[in-house]
């Protein structure tokens, strides 16, 4: 076992094992998911690493966005689908904005990023990079996810008797992490495999069926703390922040056995609210029906992966920009 082990190190060495992503440490006094800056990385998905893409952070420790400078004139903000590591930046929604404005803008990503995330990262990039546009890419995991813990590095809305707040979950490297990290073998079982993932599946004890009708009023509640932060950002900063909200691809492919991704009714009330508190709605609901009507193509990697691939990522380029300050334009 152990000789076989050791040919399978050698073996992985050589192939486009996904390297992950080291983050870097966070805190309450700078509560961002990012990695090291200047980090090489390789990325690919599954067993047979499919994929495979090769990427270095930018100093700000962003993937797939160039440098920040001041006066951007867009500002994207989300989670993986922003972040697009199985996408080459051309391919992306900055990248094909960045191509279309002739530069200036930059993004702000990380796998795991919530509504609290992309929260702090405006209020710590809007007075620094001074953008007159912010684009915030919602797909289901946002609201799916809103109710529920933040893990390391990341943050979550706490609700209690006096309203919502924000908390941190701090990060700090384990050595031991960072040590095992080096072995292709192991990377190979934690990122393509998903061996922990698979682990906590069979051991998830399935959640109590109490409080559902509460759900609804708690996620109101902390949305209304969302737009309300948002806007005091806002207007301390002048800039228009658009909302592209992720349309319901599984049942696009399969109307009778596709299962959907979002929660009852979270996409419509997000979208109201969106509205609600002046800010623009991109719906990509429209865009990928009228797509799959006239082309039958897909838009993203499934069924292994679900983000969105390099026509959606184009096709939402070209929806934002239509909505973006007329300066911005060229």
């Amino acid at each position: 076992m152990l000789l076989m082990a050791l040919v399978l190190e050698v073996v992985l060495q050589c192939l486009p094992v996904s390297s992950g992503l080291r983050l870097d440490q966070s805190s309450p006094s700078m509560p961002l998911s990012r990695y090291m800056p200047g980090q090489h990385y390789v990325y690919s998905y599954g067993w047979a690493l499919s994929n495979a893409r090769r990427g270095v952070t930018n100093r700000q420790g962003f993937a797939n966005s160039a440098d920040f400078q001041p006066d951007a004139a867009v500002l994207v903000l989300g989670d993986s689908f922003v972040e697009s590591l199985m996408l080459d930046y051309p391919d992306t929604l900055q990248g094909a904005l960045d191509s279309m404005l002739g530069g200036a803008v930059y993004s702000a990503a990380s796998s795991g990023n919530g509504l609290a995330d992309t929260l702090e990262l405006l209020r710590y990039y809007a007075p620094r990079l001074h953008p007159r546009n912010v684009v915030v890419l919602i797909d289901s995991g946002n609201l799916n996810n809103l109710l529920l813990p933040a893990s390391r590095s990341h943050n979550q809305f706490v609700a209690g008797p006096d309203g919502v707040r924000t908390v941190h979950v701090e990060y700090v490297e384990s050595k031991l992490k960072r040590w095992m990290a080096h072995s292709a073998l192991v990377r190979y079982a934690y990122y393509n495999l998903k061996l922990p993932d698979w682990i906590s599946s069979l051991l998830r004890v399935a959640p109590m069926t109490g409080g559902f009708n509460a759900a609804p009023a708690a996620r109101d509640q902390m949305l209304d703390y969302y737009f309300r932060q948002i806007k005091a950002v806002q207007g301390v900063a002048n800039m228009k922040i658009v909302f592209v909200i992720d349309g319901e691809r599984n049942t696009l492919y399969e109307p009778k056995k596709g299962k959907p991704t979002w929660h009852g009714d979270d996409r419509q009330v997000f979208m109201a609210q969106v509205r609600r508190n002046g800010h623009t709605v991109v719906d990509m609901q429209p865009v990928f029906e009228e797509h799959w009507r006239q082309r039958g193509e897909r838009l993203d990697f499934l069924p292994m992966d679900g983000h969105w691939n390099k026509v959606a990522h184009g096709m939402a380029a070209q929806q934002v920009r239509q909505v973006l300050l007329p300066a911005t334009q060229p």
